[in-house]
Parts: structure tokens; C-alpha cells; sequence
């Protein structure tokens, strides 16, 4: 029997205690497994695998726990090297995990990031290339480009083109004999107050085309609604009424007034002065006829550039205590047909001035027709006996006659009475500028058809179709229906300084008015700033009329070729196609140079100074234009009588005026399409060299009609405290170097080399702006986007030159103090209502000369400069030299 092993007394006690701790720990393993595996039973029901994975730890733990404990044999006590070897596993199994994961993710991040680059790469690379102009409009979801909207335009405009089963030329003729119906309720519709069904009409129908519409209502006073008038020849020795003179016409209960007449009467002798002019009444005087205390009788002419309302401020002059005009109205065409003629009344308004500076005649005035002034003219008969002036129709009186005239104008008693303007707005993703299109609503008779307002509408209508297929104007176009129109412009002289429709921050690009009765007859005519010369002649080329209108065979067939473009112009047109084509239609622009060679007339003269249009040049400084199809006496079948029931839907379609209704529709898609160009053309559309072209014309002509004073005056000395303060000395100090002394032919000469540097200067500015527009439409790859960024800082530059040109050339207080006259008289210049230095509207008074008054609108261009000469005053021209030319020279700084 082997005799029992112990442990050797020489060996290591720490080896021994190692074995016995080593034999121990699988029991200790096998209790622990156990305990752990009951703690853990509840769930293995859920996983199955739990138990091997919570106890392999400890079994690895374990196993290192002995190979540890075994090679460590400098450690004193097993306790000791238990617990070291234990903290030191924990710290290599955590630094090696770390380390494995960070080795497994390191490249996949870097392969996931080369992916994402590859990705870009791949992407940019078939990028495709944009402008800056088509990146605008995609980030404001502008899906329709610009030749996408005026093809839209055409189409939805066009010719015999239905919508809703009606054509164009069927919903003019509703809108057209709507606004007949609604104004024959009204004896006269001269302001809102007339006829709220009208302005309720006009309110809703903006509203309906999805315009942001707001009524805007202004106190008028003195603008009183008529009641009635009379005009009765008496027997003055029996005191019988002789006549009484029919003053409505026939079917029409429409009194025969003129708008701010006087409520009064009159009764005494009656004279006739043949046209009412100074020069009529000197010839009287000269004869021994006194005026005063008399009533007179005047005979007017259409067009004439002396007003009804300045005929009465010339009558009360010279003493007249009434007032009665007539109209000799001759049609070259159907004469057989114009009977009608003589029982027309036209009507007008007798104030002159503009709010603040209004003037009133006191006498009562009354228009009569032809028919009913016969027979008292008849009393005036001419014979040789009694011929006074041979010129003259009839004798100034009935002499040895006991005939006497007695008138009353009666107007309703009421002292302040309200206009209202309507305005509805069609917003822009710009806000740099609008632009403005309006037409009047008002009107002096019953039977108007509101033309303008017909126009208006449709353009509307076909707007809001261009916005259902997603159009959004780059600029904000409104539309607005002008009240008081007839009565002195009032309703736009209220309107355009009301800053809660006109912010005075924002430009308006362009006024484009619809002129009174829109369409009057075949003559196409408008009536420019010539900003928008090119854009109004390029526009006519896409607007088609048929060869069989009737309005086109009135024409010549001499074909005239119409030079609308410069050799400076950069062809700009040359390529158009303007020729006939096989369907029988033609163009506005072939027809319009056919009619008088594509002629623009300027934004002056008497029709345009009773325009809403001369009214947004002159005082707002807004290039303007004027539009509208005027009566051609050769050519149209009948005449128009002006502010007269004579002028219907009847006499627009039954005298063949335009019975196919063609003319509104090019003025539909004529004026739609030119606002759509100013909308959509991200430069403001307008060419400078042809204003500078024609302001220099004007000053020449200023030069030579006034020749003979600037001749007198071209060497004196011009005083330095006159000039001292503007760029007209600085510039000739510097031209003048060994000539101290400045004389006024020196200022004529140095502002004619501003105005050449200035129309040179222009040319170069039109180029440049020219080349800014095509970098805005040029397409780059996206690693040239910097060059999109030097396109827009071009833009925004030339963009806000062109926008501020007009107000440029606006009198200012600063203007206004300078131009104090140096006579010792302390009071500042009054400021005028036209602020304007070039376009302004030259005085009425009646002491000036009747062959003034008749000429005086050729000088409504450089007005001040033509005033100041013709006063003589030296130094008020040298003062509006100075300031004219401080305004042009800092327009041609700005060009540089």
C-alpha cells in the first residue's frame, strides 16, 4: 500500500497554494455556472443561446485566471496576484477591441466618403449648363419664359379665338354694350357719385380676373352734377320769348353743361366773336364793339390749342357776363349721312390750372349744337350794309335789333362731391419697378361705350388665363380705372401723390394710357417718351390684322417702308418678319407704316395735356405713353363730336367705325403684349439714345426760335453768383483757361458740347446695357457660377441707372430755392405742378397774344428756357441754363 503523499516540506508554499486554488476553481466554476444559469432561466425561453454567452466569459476568465496565477511566481500572496492579473485582462481585452474596431471602420468611412465625392463628381459632370436667368426664374417657379407668355398672349387674344364659346371680338362686343347699358342710367357719369352700378361693375370685374383690387375715393369741390340749362332769344320791347333753343339731344336727357361751370344766369345783348380768340376781340375793340355787359357767342373748332375753358377766362377779360359755344362740324366723308352732326352737343370742362391752382370762370357757359344756334345766328346775318369783318360767317350783332339772350346754367347745390379710382394689381417677383396701364371710366354723356375700359378688361382676362397656365410677372403690373378723367384729369392728379397706392420709393418703368375714347376712328396714333420708340415699333410687328378689315382698305396701297431702326440701332428689328403672309393678314406695324411711316408723336401737346399720361411725365416724372385710334376726317366714314351723345355703340359699329371690332382687338393685343415686354425683360427695356437724340433737337430748336434775344444777350457778362454753385463754371474754367470772364454765349456753347458728349454717351450706355441682358441669358457649367455673380452686380447697376433716369431730370426744393430771382424780391421760386426741366406745359394768359396761344405747344420741351427769354429776363435763363445742364451733366456721369 503506497504510503500517502503530503505535500513536501521543501516545496514552494506559494506553488502549493497555486495547485489546491486550481483544483478548487472548477467546483467554484460549477456552483457559479449553476447560480448563474438559475438567475438566468427566465430567459432562455426568449433566447436560447444566453447561458453559453454569460458563461463562456467566466470559464475564459478562469482559465487565464490559472495560466496567470502559474507564471507569476514573484508575487507574495495569491490574493494579491488574483486581483493584479485580473485588472490587467480587462484592460487588454478592452484595448484590443477598440483596436480591431477601429482597424474595421477606418476604411469603410474613407470608402464611403470617396463614394459620396465620386457621386458629386459624377453628377457636376453631366450638369447641365444654366444662366442666371433661368436660375432666377426656377427659384421663384417661373415655368413659362418670356417668348412663352407673349405666344400665349397672341394666342389667347387672338383673332376670332374662343374661350368659353365666345371669340374675342364677341366678349368686346358684351363688355361694350354693358358699359352702355350701365351708362345710360345716368344723365352724365362725370364722376363716381353719378353712378355707383358702374364702379360697382368695374370693382367686381377686377376682382373676378383675380386682381388685388382697392378703391381709392377722393373729395371734389365745386364739381357739381348738372340739372339743367336754357338758352331763350326775347323780344326785349315786349319782353316775348322770341326762341327757346332745344338744348338736349334727341332720345338723351343729358343737359348741355360744361364740368366746374358756374350756377348762374344771364340776361342782355348778345355779340358774336367769331373764334373767341384775343385777337377776335382786339378786332372788335378796334371797331367801336363793346363786350362788356354782354352775353357772347363763340365758334369753335375740333382740336383747336386753345380750350373752351380758356375761351371763358378770355371772355370774362373783356367783360362778357355769359358764355355760349358751338361747334361747325363738316364730314369730308357721307355728308348726305351727317345730319346728326348738327344736333350733336360737346361738351367740355371750363377749369384751367391744377389742384391748388385752380380757376374758374364766374359767368355761366353752355354748348350748343349747331341745329339750335341757327336761328339766333340768323338774327346776326351778314349784308353789305352791316359787313364789319369780311372773314367772319356773321355780324358781331343784330344792329338797331331789340333781341336779347337769356341763359342759366343750373347745377345741383351740393358743395363737395366723390371720385373713386379702382385699382387692381397683378404682383411681380421684382420690386424694382411698375408698370401702370390705365383708362378712364368716366364720361360727360349717357350713351358712352366705354371703349377704354372694353380694352382694359381684355387684357385683364387674358392675363389671368396666363396666369392659370402659371405665369408670374417679373414686375408688377397694375391696372387702373381713372374717375374725373374729363374733368381736368382729377382723378389721376389725386391719385399719383397717394402714397398708399404709388410707393414714392418704387419706380414706375412705364404708364401706358389707354387715351379717352380708345378707338374714335382708323388713325393709329401714338404718343411716346422716346425710351420706348424701338419697343413700341418692334411690338406692332406681332400683331396681326386682316387685309379685308375695313379699317385697312381705307389705306393706300402705296407700300411705304417704314426706317424704324438707326444705323445705331443694332438691328435690332432688321430680322423680323414683317412681310404679308398667304392667309390675308398683315401686321399693325404694316399697317401703321402704311398710315404716316410708323410716326411716335411726343409726349406734348394740347390733346395730351387733358391725358392722364402728360400728367405721369410731368409731374411724376414717368415715361409715359399714349395710345389710342384717333378719327382720320379722309378716311373715316363720320365724324367725332367729343363729350357728346353722338358718339355711341351705334356710331362705332353702324357707321362702320369698326363694326368687325378689329380695333380694339390690336389694341388688346398691342398694348398686352408691349406690358408684358416691360414685365418680362429683366433690364428695363428702354433705349436712351433716342431721348438724348431728341433733347438735343429740342434745344436747337430752342436756339433758333429764339435767336434774335440770344443774339442780344450772347455778350454779356454772366455774373459769377449766378453760376457759382453749378458744373457749367467748373467745366468751362477748365475749357476756358486764359478767358476769365464768362459770357452767355460761352454757357449757350459749353451746354451744346454736354448735350453732344451726352447723345455720344448714350449709344455707348445702350451697348453696354445690351451686353449686361445677353450675360444674364448666357449659359456657364457650374465652375464658372462666378461669372453669374459679375452678371447680376452688371445688372443691378445698369438696371437702377435706367430706372432713375427720368427722376433725374425732377426739380427739387434745393432747384427751386436757386432759381430765387437775384432782383432783391426774398420769395423763392413757386414750384409748378409740371417739375419736369424738359417737358412742361407752357402758360395760358389772357394777355398773351393770340399767335402764342396757337403756338405755344411747340414749346412744351425746354418750357422754362422758352419762358424766361421770352420775359426777357437775363437772369432766370442763365439760372435754368445752370440748372438744366447740372441735371443732363449728372445723367451723363451716371452713363459712364
Amino acid at each position: 500500500m503506497a504510503p500517502e503523499t503530503g505535500p513536501d516540506p521543501g516545496e514552494n508554499s506559494t506553488e502549493s497554494i497555486a495547485r489546491n486554488l486550481a483544483a478548487e476553481v472548477p467546483n467554484v466554476v460549477s456552483e457559479n455556472s449553476q447560480s448563474v444559469s438559475n438567475g438566468i432561466s427566465s430567459r432562455t425561453s426568449e433566447n436560447p443561446f444566453a447561458n453559453v454567452d454569460d458563461t463562456t466569459p467566466l470559464l475564459n476568465s478562469n482559465e487565464s485566471y490559472t495560466n496567470e496565477n502559474n507564471e507569476d511566481e514573484n508575487n507574495t500572496t495569491c490574493d494579491t496576484n488574483f486581483n493584479n492579473n485580473d485588472d490587467e485582462y480587462d484592460t487588454q481585452s478592452k484595448f484590443d477591441s477598440e483596436s480591431v474596431l477601429k482597424k474595421i471602420k477606418r476604411p469603410f468611412w474613407w470608402f464611403f466618403a470617396l463614394g459620396i465625392v465620386a457621386i458629386i463628381i459624377f453628377e457636376l459632370s453631366f450638369l447641365p449648363r444654366t444662366s442666371l436667368s433661368r436660375d432666377f426664374r426656377r427659384w421663384y417657379g417661373l415655368h413659362l419664359t418670356r417668348s412663352d407668355v407673349k405666344r400665349h398672349f397672341i394666342l389667347f387674344s387672338g383673332i376670332g379665338n374662343s374661350h368659353d364659346s365666345l371669340t374675342t371680338e364677341e366678349y368686346i362686343n358684351t363688355w361694350l354694350t354693358n358699359l352702355t347699358a350701365i351708362n345710360s342710367k345716368s344723365p352724365a357719369n362725370i364722376i363716381a357719385d353719378d353712378n355707383i352700378e358702374l364702379v360697382s361693375l368695374v370693382e367686381k370685374t377686377f376682382k373676378k380676373f383675380g386682381f388685388k383690387t382697392s378703391s381709392h375715393s377722393y373729395d371734389v369741390p365745386f364739381l357739381q352734377r348738372p340739372q339743367s340749362s336754357s338758352v331763350s332769344l326775347v323780344d326785349s320791347s315786349n319782353g316775348n320769348v322770341v326762341y327757346n333753343a332745344n338744348l338736349k339731344e334727341p332720345h338723351y336727357k343729358t343737359p348741355a353743361f360744361y364740368a366746374f361751370g358756374a350756377n348762374s344766369s344771364a340776361a342782355g345783348d348778345y355779340i358774336f366773336v367769331n373764334e373767341g380768340t384775343i385777337s377776335d376781340y382786339l378786332t372788335l375793340t378796334a371797331r367801336n364793339y363793346d363786350i362788356n355787359g354782354k352775353i357772347v357767342i363763340v365758334k369753335s373748332v375740333l382740336n383747336s390749342n386753345i380750350s373752351v375753358a380758356e375761351k371763358v377766362l378770355i371772355a370774362e377779360k373783356f367783360g362778357a357776363i355769359g358764355f355760349i359755344n358751338y361747334y361747325d362740324l363738316q364730314s369730308e366723308n357721307n355728308k348726305e349721312s351727317e345730319l346728326q352732326l348738327n344736333i350733336a352737343i360737346s361738351r367740355d370742362n371750363v377749369v384751367t390750372g391744377h389742384i391748388g391752382n385752380w380757376k374758374r370762370p364766374s359767368i355761366p357757359a353752355i354748348p350748343l349744337s349747331r341745329k339750335a344756334v341757327n336761328p339766333i345766328l340768323g338774327t346776326l346775318a351778314k349784308s353789305k350794309q352791316m359787313e364789319v369783318v369780311s372773314e367772319w360767317e356773321y355780324n358781331p350783332t343784330n344792329i338797331g335789333g331789340s333781341l336779347t339772350l337769356n341763359i342759366s346754367a343750373v347745377f345741383e347745390d351740393t358743395k363737395t362731391r366723390r371720385l373713386t379710382n379702382i385699382v387692381g394689381t397683378l404682383k411681380g417677383v421684382m420690386n424694382d419697378g411698375n408698370i401702370i396701364i390705365g383708362a378712364r371710366r368716366d364720361s360727360l354723356t349717357s350713351s358712352n361705350p366705354s371703349s377704354g375700359h372694353a380694352v382694359l378688361f381684355e387684357i385683364m382676362r387674358n392675363y389671368q388665363r396666363l396666369t392659370i397656365k402659371g405665369w408670374k410677372p417679373l414686375r408688377t403690373i397694375k391696372f387702373i380705372s381713372w374717375d374725373g378723367s374729363s374733368s381736368g384729369v382729377l382723378g389721376s392728379q389725386l391719385l399719383i401723390n397717394d402714397t398708399n397706392v404709388l410707393d414714392p420709393k418704387q419706380s414706375v418703368i412705364a404708364y401706358i394710357n389707354i387715351d379717352g375714347d380708345a378707338v374714335t376712328g382708323s388713325r393709329f396714333k401714338v404718343d411716346s417718351n422716346p425710351l420706348f420708340n424701338h419697343l413700341l415699333r418692334k411690338t406692332a410687328k406681332y400683331v396681326p390684322i386682316p387685309k379685308t378689315a375695313a379699317s385697312y382698305k381705307t389705306l393706300s396701297e402705296d407700300d411705304v417702308t417704314a426706317d424704324d431702326d438707326d444705323a445705331d440701332d443694332d438691328n435690332d428689328n432688321d430680322n423680323d418678319d414683317d412681310g404679308d403672309d398667304e392667309d390675308g393678314y398683315t401686321t399693325l406695324h404694316k399697317y401703321w407704316s402704311k398710315q404716316d411711316n410708323n410716326t411716335i408723336h411726343g409726349i406734348s401737346g394740347p390733346e395730351l395735356t387733358h391725358s392722364e399720361a402728360f400728367i405721369f411725365q410731368g409731374h411724376l416724372s414717368t415715361p409715359s405713353i399714349n395710345i389710342k385710334f384717333d378719327n382720320d376726317a379722309k378716311r373715316d366714314s363720320s365724324l367725332y363730336v367729343p363729350n357728346s351723345n353722338y358718339y355711341s355703340y351705334d356710331w362705332l359699329v353702324k357707321r362702320q367705325i369698326d363694326n368687325d371690332l378689329l380695333l380694339h382687338g390690336s389694341l388688346i393685343r398691342f398694348i398686352g403684349l408691349l406690358a408684358i415686354s416691360l414685365s418680362e425683360h429683366e433690364m428695363v427695356e428702354v433705349r436712351t439714345r433716342y431721348y438724348y437724340r431728341d433733347i438735343n433737337r429740342f434745344f436747337s430748336f430752342f436756339l433758333i426760335e429764339n435767336q434774335p434775344q440770344l443774339s442780344k444777350w450772347g455778350q454779356d457778362k454772366v455774373s459769377s453768383y449766378l453760376i457759382n454753385k453749378s458744373y457749367i463754371l467748373s467745366d468751362l474754367k477748365r475749357d476756358l483757361k486764359d478767358e476769365p470772364t464768362v459770357r452767355f454765349v460761352d454757357l449757350l456753347s459749353q451746354f451744346q458740347v454736354l448735350l453732344n458728349d451726352l447723345t455720344h454717351q448714350s449709344l455707348i450706355f445702350d451697348k453696354w446695357n445690351k451686353k449686361v441682358q445677353e450675360g444674364l441669358i448666357e449659359d456657364y457649367p457650374w465652375y464658372r457660377c462666378y461669372k453669374k455673380f459679375a452678371h447680376f452686380a452688371q445688372f443691378k447697376v445698369s438696371n437702377h441707372k435706367l430706372l432713375h433716369l427720368e427722376r433725374e431730370l425732377t426739380l427739387n426744393p434745393r432747384d427751386y430755392q436757386f432759381l430765387q430771382n437775384g432782383n432783391g424780391n426774398d420769395e423763392k421760386q413757386k414750384e409748378a405742378y409740371f417739375n419736369h426741366v424738359i417737358y412742361g406745359l407752357p402758360k395760358f394768359s389772357v394777355n398773351s397774344s393770340t399767335d402764342y396761344l396757337n403756338s405755344r405747344f411747340k414749346y412744351s420741351t425746354f418750357t422754362n428756357l422758352h419762358e424766361s427769354v421770352q420775359e426777357s429776363d437775363f437772369e432766370l435763363t442763365v439760372k435754368w441754363l445752370a440748372v438744366t445742364y447740372d441735371k443732363l451733366r449728372n445723367l451723363n456721369y451716371k452713363m459712364t
